[in-house]
């Protein structure tokens, strides 16, 4: 377990510290781009405390109310002010918030856990609410890094072909749509064109950058816990899909470019991952 401890931060920092470079080089305020180093800092904090206590934070008694959390802060980013008519963000001072990158790795666990205690139908209710409010904030990257790993976790549920399809069809179209209608928002170099900037910088800095967004999914991908082996490899493909999505629209890249919410998401993604290899339910 001493090594799991640091686990999250050893698979984030790199991308984070490689961003943090770029960025200083591109002379990003040093305020910026020090919000991303002090968010993995505090998060790092509140994991130390919670692996030494021994806290699961998805188990346990306030598991029946972190679904329903999670769905209202959805909720709220559709009635907040929004920019130039899309709503991705909650505020909370100067700091803007992107909900969906935070909780949707949660409501894919969480999911997992409905499916397996309650059954095909609630799953695939709750993950076609989801999927709505994803289209109307709109979000296309983060509808699509959702609606593939839940397609394949509704369709392991079923053993009906016609219900299946039914699921992909329904899923395929929430995806075309939601890349049809994208936003008009301009993007901003050091989030959603950080890989850029890195190439700007050098070669050597693209390839670096790179090779460490490749690193924090590899531990649900290659090495899954067991007994949940399809829930772990579908968080991976959650985080693999948004971003390879940054390369076909303006969509933030995560850790690397300026964010604190994909740093937040991430975390609490490895921190789960790290209690699910030392926990003894399977669900």
């Amino acid at each position: 377990m001493s090594f799991q401890k640091f686990m999250p931060i050893s698979f984030m920092s790199p991308a984070i510290a490689v961003g943090a470079f770029v960025m200083y080089q591109h002379h990003v305020p040093v305020a910026i781009l020090s919000q991303n180093i002090a968010c993995l800092i505090f998060m790092s904090f509140i994991s130390l405390i919670l692996f030494t206590q021994k806290i699961n934070i998805l188990e346990g008694n306030l598991r029946n109310f972190i679904l329903p959390a999670c769905m209202i802060l959805l909720m709220v980013t559709l009635v907040s002010q929004g920019m130039e008519g899309v709503h991705r963000w909650i505020s909370i001072g100067f700091i803007k918030l992107n909900i969906a990158m935070i909780v949707l790795p949660i409501i894919l666990i969480e999911l997992w856990h409905v499916l397996n205690t309650k059954g095909f139908q609630s799953g695939w209710v709750i993950a076609s609410v989801v999927m709505l409010m994803l289209f109307l904030q709109p979000d296309a990257s983060q509808l699509t890094g959702f609606a593939l790993p839940m397609m394949v976790m509704l369709c392991l549920q079923v053993n009906h072909k016609a219900i299946k399809c039914s699921i992909i069809a329904v899923f395929t179209l929430f995806i075309a749509l939601s890349w049809v209608f994208l936003d008009n928002l301009p993007p901003v170099a050091y989030v959603e064109g950080i890989l850029t900037m890195a190439a700007d910088v050098g070669l050597p800095w693209l390839i670096l950058g790179i090779l460490s967004l490749t690193a924090f999914p590899m531990p649900f991908l290659l090495f899954p816990p067991k007994n949940r082996e399809i829930l772990s490899r579908c968080i991976g493909f959650y985080y693999v899909i948004i971003m390879l999505s940054a390369l076909f629209g303006n969509f933030p890249v995560p850790l690397m470019g300026y964010g604190l919410s994909p740093v937040i998401g991430i975390y609490i993604s490895l921190i789960w991952y790290v209690g699910s290899r030392n926990a003894k339910n399977v669900i």
